[in-house]
């Protein structure tokens, strides 16, 4: 049994406690929380941090399996691209994936990070995945502009779910996908009550695609070979042109949301209550040079999660980062204890794991971190903050 103490507690589920302390078994479980007004127990066997302690992490958007991509791609570039030169790198020795997906892990968890919603095309990342200590939901993506070949992809999908527990089948973004692969995605997500997600305007080029049927991404799609005459452009954002698709029952996380507009919100939030943000803010300054505007979203603080997006477009797999980031580009217009929660009870109620992660509740298993180097007296996080795992 260990007694843990910070300066903070952030239980998440409640508001922070100046000088409590956590008694958890010796596999994590919590056995109690104290006020620190409250305090019974010898001090001396009580483990005292600087800093603030918080729950494990959750990462709800990673892409492990391009994680032997690290440092290969040119920053600030534009998601056409990056993608492009995603596919070009794609071709390596499945050792050399594997021994990088392994890092990848393992880098989470010394990052704290307890639980992952992952991508995945391949099965390459399933073995480590089905036996690692993080929770992992796997996202099998599809994608295909071609109807003909929408039946083809997503059996291959259904294949891939058979190899890998908790999983969902969903679809890439709203520009590389076909009528018929939308339908076939959404038809077997209702009967399985699968939980969804799918990029979402991560570039400019993408509501100019649906707006005007023209730019970078109509493009690129001549490139790839594939017919756009019969295409038609909605008049619409890509956000409001592929919402009305999703059955609104569906729990649907959307990623990036870079480009996305006052406009959009309200038109998601009048959609359907199901409908949840991630933002992975230091991958979006890598490939677009560009940060969401946070500010739009700040009345949704229980639909806002982090994720950190893929090796290939960030430098670490670290949900403290992304809250720096977040913290240090808001002017502390996102309080600590929000970004605290964006990064883990709200990951894990997407998840449908808010039983065991998430929060510092008796019961759970959450995983317990400290953060490190935090100004204490404001209570917010410097450049300088830092986790270690309790």
């Amino acid at each position: 049994m260990r007694k843990l103490s910070a300066d903070y507690i952030f239980p998440v589920s409640s508001s922070p406690i100046k000088k409590g302390v956590i008694v958890a078994d010796d596999y994590g479980k919590i056995l109690d929380l104290i006020d620190g007004s409250a305090i019974d127990y010898n001090l001396q066997d009580v483990e005292f941090h600087d800093g603030i302690i918080c729950p494990g992490f959750v990462n709800t958007h990673c892409h492990l399996e391009l994680s032997h991509i690290h440092n290969k791609i040119n920053r600030n570039t534009g998601l056409i691209n990056f993608i492009v030169e995603i596919e070009k790198l794609k071709k390596e020795t499945e050792e050399i994936k594997i021994t990088a997906i392994q890092n990848a892990e393992n880098e989470m968890l010394k990052n704290g990070i307890v639980a992952v919603a992952d991508i995945s095309n391949t099965n390459i990342s399933f073995e480590i995945k089905n036996n690692s200590k993080i929770f992992f939901h796997t996202f099998i993506e599809v994608f295909s502009f071609d109807e003909n070949k929408a039946d083809t992809v997503f059996a291959n999908a259904l294949e891939l779910s058979r190899q890998i527990k908790n999983n969902s089948i969903v679809l890439h973004t709203p520009f590389s996908v076909s009528k018929k692969l939308i339908k076939n995605v959404f038809d077997f997500a209702l009967k399985n009550n699968y939980l969804q997600t799918i990029h979402n305007q991560e570039s400019e080029a993408e509501n100019e695609m649906f707006f005007a049927g023209s730019g970078a991404i109509i493009e690129q799609h001549k490139i790839w070979g594939n017919d756009v005459s019969k295409w038609k452009a909605t008049g619409k954002s890509s956000l409001q042109s592929i919402l009305p698709l999703i059955p609104e029952e569906l729990k649907t996380l959307l990623v990036h949301n870079t480009f996305t507009k006052n406009e959009d919100v309200d038109f998601a939030n009048e959609y359907s209550k199901n409908i949840w943000w991630c933002f992975c803010p230091n991958a979006n300054i890598f490939i677009e040079n560009k940060l969401p505007d946070f500010d739009l979203f700040l009345n949704l603080e229980n639909k806002i999660t982090l994720g950190t997006d893929s090796l290939a477009s960030n430098s670490r797999l670290s949900i403290l980062e992304e809250m720096k980031t977040i913290a240090l580009n808001c002017n502390a217009r996102i309080s600590l204890e929000k970004l605290i929660k964006f990064g883990t009870f709200n990951g894990a109620k997407f998840l449908n794991i808010e039983n065991n992660f998430g929060s510092l509740e008796k019961g759970k298993s959450p995983g317990i971190n400290l953060i490190k180097n935090v100004n204490l007296n404001a209570l917010q996080l410097t450049s300088h903050s830092e986790v270690r795992v309790l």
